[in-house]
């Protein structure tokens, strides 16, 4: 199986995660993230929209997170990442849409890009209204875990692997020292979102879990310290 993805890529971490938790082999194949990549010909027959992820599973090519995730489950049955139970299941698409529908996108878009392309500067207002609606969000998702480990059932489900790579790059790119002026908030992410800050240990504790990190990230950080 491959993953076409570009290194940092939230939602083909998504992907990654899915895979390593069910442990499944699979190639990466990596691109930029520039317009000569991803609007080149050869990866616009795998994917029309240009974006990452895209699976090619033998001769079956699947895009978008989440509908690969949802074909890894029925192909590899265990353990389960959709729930025990039709609750279960119905709980765990509400997550993933409520996610994606109202804030990974607005994350990806209002902080993270700006942040990425180096123009935060001229889009300060922009990130900063983000931010605090990001951080009214983020709240109730604090709230939402509570005391429990995962967020639907007692394992580790797609509900938590839809979140846990958008979360990830938001506080990355918030916690950039050259953004420190904006003051957007996510330093003290531990202490303000206790619940959160467990769960994330959590995840990065699942088997496998390194091996889907991404290496652009792992060099960038290895070059700071």
């Amino acid at each position: 199986m491959k993953v076409h993805l570009f290194s940092g890529s939230g939602f083909a971490w998504r992907v990654l995660l899915a895979c390593a938790i069910k442990n499944v082999d699979f190639t990466e194949e990596f691109l930029r993230p520039t317009q000569d990549d991803l609007k080149s010909p050869g990866f616009l027959k795998l994917n029309p929209r240009g974006k990452v992820p895209v699976m090619e599973d033998g001769p079956f090519v699947l895009r978008e997170s989440m509908a690969i995730i949802a074909y890894l489950d029925k192909r590899y049955p265990s353990p389960p990442l959709f729930g025990a139970n039709p609750e279960e299941t119905g709980l765990i698409w509400q997550a993933v849409l409520d996610l994606d529908l109202y804030m990974s996108a607005h994350w990806v878009s209002d902080i993270i890009a700006p942040i990425a392309t180096g123009t935060a500067g001229d889009a300060a207002a922009q990130i900063q209204d983000a931010a605090a609606h990001a951080h009214t969000e983020i709240a109730r998702l604090d709230r939402q875990l509570g005391d429990a480990d995962w967020f639907v059932g007692k394992v580790v489900s797609a509900a938590d692997i839809a979140l846990y790579p958008m979360l990830e790059a938001l506080i990355r790119f918030a916690t950039k020292p050259q953004e420190a002026p904006l003051a957007l908030g996510f330093e003290t992410f531990g202490s303000r979102y206790p619940a959160l800050q467990s769960w994330r240990h959590s995840m990065r504790e699942l088997p496998r879990y390194e091996r889907t990190y991404p290496d652009f990230w792992r060099e960038l950080d290895a070059g700071q310290a």
